[in-house]
C-alpha cells in the first residue's frame, strides 16, 4: 500500500516536470542571455525615485531571474546601491509574478489564461504597493530611511572589482556566461523545484480533489467574508509550503484541478514573496518600518489582484476549465525535444569559448 502510494505521487510528479520541461529550459535560457546583457550595475543606474525608475524597475524584473530567493538578493543590493525603495519593490514583485520564465512555465503547465491573469495581476500589485508607500511616507522619508539605513550597513569594498572582472569574461566568452548564469539559476531554485513538482504529485495523487474542493467552498460559502476568506487561504497555503515561485507552479495546478478559483488560486501564485524566509530577508535588507508597510499593502495588494484577475477572466473570456491546461501531447514532445537540443547547442558554444578563452590566456 505505501510503495503503490510512493510509486503513485512519484508518477504524477513525472508528469508534472514532463508537461513543462521545455517551460523551464527555454525560462532559464531566456533569462540567462538577458543577465548577461544587462548587468547589475546598469540595473542600479535606472532605479530611481520616479515613474520612470519604476517602469524600469518593473522592466528588469521580468527579464531577470524568476527565483523569490535570488529576486531578493538582488533587490537587497539594488537598495543599498542607492535605488529608490518603489522601484526596488517593483522589480521585486515583477521579477516572480510578471517573469518571462514563469509566464512560460505557466502558459505550459496552466494555460495562456493563468499565464495573463499571473502577468496582469501583477501590474495591480505593483501600483497598490507604490501608491501605498508614496501616500504612507512624507515626501524624502523614502530616501532619509534609505540613507540612515545604508550608513549602518555598508557595502563589500570588494565589489566593483567584483563586477568588473565578471564583466570581462562576460565579454570574452558570452556563451559560456549565459550557460553559467542558467547554471546557477537552476542551483538555486533546485530545491524549491523538486519540492514543488513533489508535492503536487503527491497531492494529486494521494489528496482527494473533491475533499479539498468540498473544504474550500466551505470557506467561500461563509456569509458576508466567505470570498476574502478564501482569497486569504490562497496566501495562507503558499505561506505554509515554503516554496519558491517556479516551484508554486505544479502546485497551482493541483490546485485548480482541485476546483480552488482562479482568484484563491493566483493570491497562492503571489504569496511566495510572504513565506518566512522571505520575510527575514527583507528584515535585513530594508528599515523595519518599510518592510512592513510592503508586506502589508502587498497582501492587500494580492488579495485585490486575485479578486479583479477572477472576475476579468470570468466575465470576459468564459472562465478556466482544466482544459485549457491540457498540453497535447505531441507538441509537448517536439518542444521537449527541441529545448534538449537548445542546451546541448549553448554548452558546446559555452565550452568552445572557454577553450578558446583559456588558449588566449595561455598563449600571454
Amino acid at each position: 500500500m505505501i510503495a503503490q502510494a510512493l510509486l503513485a505521487g512519484l508518477t504524477q510528479a513525472a508528469v508534472f516536470f514532463w508537461d513543462s520541461l521545455f517551460g523551464l529550459i527555454f525560462g532559464f535560457l531566456v533569462s540567462a542571455i538577458v543577465q548577461v546583457m544587462l548587468t547589475p550595475a546598469t540595473m542600479h543606474r535606472y532605479l530611481g525615485p520616479n515613474l520612470r525608475g519604476i517602469l524600469y524597475g518593473a522592466g528588469f524584473g521580468i527579464i531577470s531571474s524568476a527565483c523569490s530567493y535570488g529576486a531578493a538578493a538582488a533587490a537587497r543590493g539594488f537598495y543599498r546601491s542607492g535605488a529608490d525603495a518603489r522601484s526596488v519593490f517593483a522589480f521585486l514583485i515583477s521579477s516572480t509574478n510578471m517573469n518571462l520564465a514563469i509566464l512560460i512555465l505557466f502558459w505550459s503547465l496552466l494555460g495562456w489564461k493563468f499565464a495573463f491573469a499571473e502577468f496582469f495581476g501583477g501590474v495591480i500589485i505593483i501600483a497598490v504597493v507604490i501608491a501605498g508607500l508614496s501616500a504612507f511616507f512624507r515626501h524624502g522619508e523614502l530616501e532619509r530611511l534609505q540613507r540612515e539605513y545604508n550608513d549602518r550597513h555598508t557595502a563589500q569594498s570588494d565589489a566593483s572589482h567584483c563586477e568588473a572582472h565578471e564583466t570581462e569574461g562576460r565579454r570574452h566568452a558570452p556563451w559560456r556566461a549565459v550557460a553559467v548564469t542558467a547554471l546557477a539559476d537552476v542551483r538555486m531554485l533546485r530545491t524549491e523545484l523538486v519540492a514543488g513538482y513533489l508535492i503536487a504529485g503527491f497531492a494529486a495523487a494521494l489528496v482527494p480533489a473533491g475533499w479539498l474542493s468540498t473544504a474550500l467552498h466551505a470557506v467561500g460559502a461563509v456569509p458576508a467574508v466567505g470570498y476574502v476568506l478564501l482569497l486569504f487561504v490562497g496566501l495562507l497555503i503558499a505561506v505554509a509550503t515554503f516554496i519558491c515561485s517556479m516551484g508554486n507552479v505544479p502546485i497551482a495546478r493541483y490546485l485548480a484541478g482541485a476546483g480552488i478559483p482562479l482568484g484563491a488560486n493566483t493570491t497562492f501564485i503571489y504569496g511566495d514573496l510572504l513565506i518566512l524566509p522571505m520575510l527575514a530577508i527583507y528584515r535585513k535588507s530594508f528599515p523595519p518600518r518599510v518592510t512592513w508597510a510592503f508586506v502589508a499593502l502587498f497582501t492587500l495588494g494580492a488579495m485585490l489582484a486575485g479578486a479583479v484577475m477572477e472576475k476579468l477572466i470570468g466575465s470576459s473570456f468564459g472562465g478556466v476549465s482544466m482544459g485549457s491546461m491540457a498540453v497535447n501531447d505531441r507538441f509537448t514532445l517536439i518542444s521537449n525535444v527541441v529545448a534538449l537540443i537548445a542546451v546541448a547547442a549553448v554548452a558546446v558554444a559555452a565550452l568552445s569559448q572557454r577553450a578558446r578563452f583559456e588558449g588566449q590566456a595561455s598563449g600571454e
